[in-house]
Parts: C-alpha cells; structure tokens; sequence
C-alpha cells in the first residue's frame, strides 16, 4: 500500500467510477499504481480492466487529474482492498481518507474493509489513522520473509463476538500496560488486570481499543507485538470524533503547560495524551490503566468530559457504581439539586451540549426542531444541574395510545447515563399517569447514553425508532399478557410472545422490569415486607420527605442498598420487597406504613469491611451501624432498585384486613417477613388506589 493521511481535503477532489472503454482514466491509475511498485507490489494490468467493470476501481480527480485510486474487490461480505495509492504531489491532503470512506459507504452492508501491508514499510500510523486495526500477522513471501499485517477497518456489524447491546452497561477502553498484563505472564498487576475479565462482568463491562492502543502496538517490534494483537483484536475498535479529538488535545496540553511546559517530552507522554483524547473522543465514560502519572496529571480535565480514568481493581470493586448507578437510576429529581423546567424558545447557547456529534446535527437543525415541537404543542422540559447548566431535555406528545418522544437528549457528563435512565422512568411514568401502555421514541438523533439506556430498559426497535410497554396492570400471566397484546394492536408493534403461569423467578422478575408498572402475581417470584425505621426511609427512599436536600448520589440512584444482621429470615433474589415504615423520626413524624415497592436484585453477605467498602455508596448507614448490626463480624445487603412510592400509604389498619381476607402475616414485620401473592396484589392495589 501506498499513501499518506492528511485531514484538509481539496475541494477540487471528486471521485469517479471508470468502466473498461475508459482507457485514459484507467491508464492514469496505471501509471501511478507502477510508479509505487515497490510498495504496492506487481498487479496486471488487466486487474484495473477487471475491477473497472465490476465498479471496484475507484479514481480521485482533481479536474481531469487522476491524483490517487483505490482498487478493490467484495467477497464473502467483506472488502479486500488491494491498492490504496495517492500521487505523492497530492500526499497530505486527505484523498486517501476519501477513498476509503467512500468504499465504507458504498458497502456498509459487508462487514469491513481488509488489507494487508508488508511491516518495514513503516505505515502503521496511516493505517490506523483510516480507522483500520491491526488482527494479525504473518511471514512475507519476500526474500527477507519481513511480516504482514492484516489490518481491518470494521463497519460494526454484530458477530459472534459483538456484546449483547441490550445488557452491556460500560464500555471501557484500555492502554497498553492494561493490555500487556492480559498478554504476559509475570507481570505485576496481571491478577488486578485479569479481574477485568471475570466471569460476573461478562456483559456488563465490554473492553474497547482505540487509535491510540493500535498505535502502541503499531510500534512494538518484538514478537510481543504479535500477542498483543491477538488479544486486542478481541476488544472491538471504536472511532473518535476527530474535531473533538483535536479539541480535547488542546485543552490538555494547556492543562498540563503550568505542571510541566516540556510536557509531552517523549512518545511515551503522547501517547498518554493520546489515550485519553481517544478515549474522550470516541464518547467512553472509562478508561483503564495502571498508570498512576496519567491519571494524577489528566483525571480533572477528563472529567470534565464524563471520562473518569480508573485502576483495573477501581473498575471491579465499583462496578456496581459503574454498572447500575450509570445505568439503573431512573429516579425521581425531588429533593436533590437537579431542577426540571419548561424549555425557552431561543435557548441556542444552552441547548448546544445536546447536539448531537455522531450525526452531525447542526446547531440550527436542533434549535428548529425544539421551535417546531413548541409549535405542536408537546411538552418540553429541559434538567439543569445545582449549576444551572442544561444537562438534558425531552418532549412529549400523546395520542392513539402511545406516549411519543419525539426529543430524547443527554449532555455528555459524568451522570449522563443517570439522567438518562431517569428520562426513561419519567417517560413511563408520565405514560402510566396519562393512561398510555406504549412509549415511542422516535428522535432520529438519540443521545448515545439513552440509547443504551432504552436498551436496558426493554426498549425494543420498531421501524426506526425505540418502543417499550407500559403494562399497568396487577393480575395472572394470562391476563398481564392480554393486556401487552391490547397494547401492542393500538399502538401497530410487535405483539409480545405467549406468558404462562408458574413462570419461573428470574423471568418474572425481569418481565415485571421491562413492563413496569406490571405484577405477575401467579409467578414463582415472591414477595417480602421489610422493615425500615423512619429515620433511614427518608433518606434511603425519600419518605417522609425531609426539610433539608437528600445527597444528589441518593437522590437521583434507583439503586440502593439495606443493610440487615443476616440471622433470621434470609430473602432470596430476585424478589418483591414492599417497605414497611415503622412510626416515628427526627423530622416530620408520620404513622406506620407501608410506604413503597421496589424490585430486589442481589441478597450480598460479607464480612463488615467489605460489604460496606463495595456499597457505601448505595446505602445511608456508616460504617459503625453496619459493624452494629452485624454477627460476628458479617452484614447482609440487600441491593434493591426500581422503587416506587405509593402515592397511598397503607396504614397497619389496613394491612391487618387485608392479611386476614388473603391468610398473610398481620403484625408488623420485625424481619424481612414473605407475604402470600395474593396479599401483595391487594396491598399494591391498594397503595396505587
């Protein structure tokens, strides 16, 4: 291969497709393939005639001027490209990045482009510059036997190895150290490195490689370098905005001028830079790397983007926080420093963190689009920061059985993924109030983040956008499903698969998450009534509601953690938990009762250190509660989401009657206490009343 990248391409430049009688346009390509023999290699002339009828010769012109081409061939769903060549008078100006992503537009349905480039030839970075990645190598046929690389630029068509995008939660990137303690034997930090790996993250957390990774391997001459490649070309590439890139480049280096002005003074400084400019530019929340210096000298001004740099233990131990409270926090913005609010006509320089990059949506289309919702009369709220910045926004419509979302936007920042799931809650819980059993998101330029939230949600693709049930009703599998079905002929979607009575546990408690507010009482999922003092539900689950804020942490998380002695009644996850609030506090005293209902997830019983280590950040207690309520030294978690409080309290009145009509348990509970289903059903309907 033969051509050099730049980024400033003439406008003059146009591409053309020669058929066969095109002698001179063909000769041109020709001419120039010969003159870079000793890069490209022999190819006859009759190839060019070949391609040229086929469609799979591509020229730049500048005027009449064929200055580069491409030639090409499609086989098994993938494009083997052989010559890449640029006029060296016309090298630097980007013609080669023009060819290419004309080849990668014109056959996004194959599943990439590959090539294969002799090592000595020194083009690795042009390579990777294309988008392209290394995915092994092998012995030359030259004399000298130097190595191919096989490079691949991928177009992100699912395969065997693709992460289910409806379970992965974090997508993180790693630099080489990471990788080279996944490669070596030996290493210090190979078992913190390695725990990336472990089975329980498996679908959570997909490790991704950037340009800057390539680069490393790029330039490593042992055969380290061929391990290494095997084992990157496992993590799938993902391309950086490149405006972005070049920004965030800037900035750090301006940010790093007053520590140290020689800084980058080496490769190894760049590529640290470059690590962390990939990373931000790609939109990653993560980055994983043993290296203290780089996350000490970049860490603030990467967080300024929504990447937070992190040691591999950091990732595992917190990967809960990572997981669920990026994910799993649809909650309400009551009581924290987030406010919500109607939307301005005008607000151009607000709105402009919303815009979104990856389809290179302009300014002015996104200020049209929110004008024309306001004409139609949808909602538009905007969600401003304790900072009064504008960190998300959403607009609604309803009609004909479905709540549409025709704006569903979340600024890049370190709780984007929060906000997001919090929109998604909102939005089902703005449809079960308005009597709507579908939402319908139907932006065409979706945020990132609330796309991955939606697919966590259950939110399935339905002619272009994202749909998901909203099946409030409490009843038997046969009867939840007739109301998914009615739901599904309404708003025209896919009708859900057949339910069944007696399904098991952990089905139904992921129907009942996908399909909230549904309760599928002839399941095998059970129910517990918990007992929480007055004091630790307002600031676990917010009632009663206190005069001072709740931490924006515990405000905003639909996760949570209850921590309990673990003797007695152990519950089992997945579950129902409804909350019984005991009487009295230090604020606003209220009775007795039952206050909320949420879904248990994970039932964790661990020495006192350790669980509170993992979950402090989940739950109200100190450390000295938790080591109080212990048994020789070990606690129980109970990690808990999807809360819902009911706008009804049940008063222990109440919960007596409707025990001795169900043949549940009428005192209060002291424990963790499980209730019949029929109990439940009656007490949840009776909450919602």
């Amino acid at each position: 291969m033969s051509a050099k990248q730049g980024t400033e391409i003439p406008e003059s430049i146009r591409l053309g497709r020669p058929d066969s009688r095109d002698r001179e346009a063909i000769g041109a390509a020709i001419r120039l393939g010969d003159a870079a023999r000793s890069t490209l290699g022999h190819m006859p002339f009759s190839a060019y005639d070949s391609a040229a009828d086929k469609g799979t010769l591509l020229l730049a012109y500048c005027g009449d001027l064929v200055v580069g081409y491409a030639l090409y061939a499609l086989a098994r769903r993938r494009v083997r490209l052989s010559h890449l060549c640029v006029d060296p008078a016309w090298r630097g100006k980007g013609i080669a990045r023009l060819l290419v992503e004309e080849i990668s537009q014109r056959h996004h349905d194959h599943l990439g482009i590959s090539a294969r480039c002799r090592r000595d030839y020194r083009l690795g970075e042009m390579w990777i510059r294309l988008d392209f990645a290394q995915r092994g190598e092998r012995p030359g046929r030259s004399a000298s036997k130097e190595p191919l690389i096989d490079w691949w630029r991928d177009h992100g068509h699912p395969n065997l190895l693709s992460a289910d995008a409806e379970t992965v939660l974090v997508r993180a990137a790693i630099d080489m150290n990471v990788l080279r303690d996944l490669t070596e034997d030996g290493r210090t930090n190979a078992d913190e490195s390695y725990a990336l790996l472990a089975p329980h993250l498996v679908g959570l957390l997909e490790i991704v490689r950037t340009a800057a990774l390539n680069t490393e391997i790029d330039r490593m001459d042992s055969d380290l370098r061929t391990r290494c490649t095997d084992r990157a070309q496992r993590f799938p590439a993902v391309r950086s905005d490149p405006g972005l890139r070049r920004r965030v480049v800037d900035e750090l280096r301006q940010h790093t001028r007053p520590l140290d002005p020689q800084d980058p003074k080496d490769w190894g400084d760049w590529l640290d830079l470059r690590h962390v400019a990939e990373a931000i530019g790609a939109g990653l929340n993560v980055l994983v790397t043993n290296d203290r210096e780089l996350t000490r000298i970049y860490g603030s001004v990467a967080e300024r983007y929504g990447l937070r740099i992190m040691r591999p233990a950091d990732v595992v131990v917190h990967i809960d926080e990572l997981a669920h409270a990026e994910a799993y926090r649809p909650a309400s913005l009551q009581d924290t420093g987030y406010v919500e609010q109607r939307l301005r006509r005008g607000e151009n320089q607000a709105i402009e963190t919303l815009r979104s990059q990856a389809t290179k949506e302009r300014p002015r289309d996104l200020q049209s689009a929110l004008d024309s919702l306001a004409l139609s009369g949808a909602q538009r709220l905007g969600i401003y920061q304790p900072t009064g910045e504008l960190v998300a926004a959403y607009a609604t419509l309803g009609a004909a059985g479905v709540l549409r979302v025709p704006l569903l936007r979340v600024a890049n920042r370190p709780l984007a993924d929060t906000l997001a799931r919090q929109l998604l809650f909102r939005l089902r819980q703005q449809a079960r109030q308005s009597g709507l059993a579908v939402v319908q998101i139907a932006d065409q330029h979706l945020s990132p983040q609330a796309r991955l939230a939606a697919a966590n949600d259950g939110f399935q693709e339905v002619d272009g956008g994202l749909s998901c049930y909203v099946i409030d009703f409490v009843g038997p599998a046969s009867d939840v499903e007739r109301a998914a079905i009615s739901a599904a002929r309404v708003a025209g979607i896919l009708e859900p698969v057949p339910l069944r009575s007696g399904m098991p546990t952990v089905v139904a408690a992921e129907l009942e998450r996908i399909w909230w507010p549904a309760k599928i009482v002839d399941s095998e999922l059970p129910t517990y009534m918990i007992p929480i003092q007055q004091p630790y539900s307002t600031q676990l689950l917010g009632v009663p509601a206190s005069f001072l804020p709740r931490h924006d942490a515990l405000g905003l998380s639909r996760e949570h953690v209850y921590y309990r002695s673990p003797g007695g009644i152990r519950p089992q996850a997945p579950a129902r938990l409804l909350w019984y609030m005991s009487e009295g506090g230090h604020t606003t005293q209220q009775p007795a009762a039952i206050i909320a209902c949420s879904q248990l997830d994970a039932v964790v019983t661990a020495p006192v250190d350790e669980l509170y280590d993992r979950f402090q950040h989940l739950g109200v207690w100190d450390r000295n509660t938790v080591r109080q309520a212990a048994r020789d030294g070990v606690a129980q978690a109970l990690r808990f989401t999807n809360t819902e409080i009911f706008p009804r309290p049940i008063p222990r009145s109440a919960i007596r009657r409707l025990a001795i009509e169900h043949g549940g348990p009428a005192n209060a509970p002291q424990q963790p206490t499980r209730i019949p289903a029929a109990m439940f059903a009656a007490l949840y309907q009776e909450g919602r009343a």
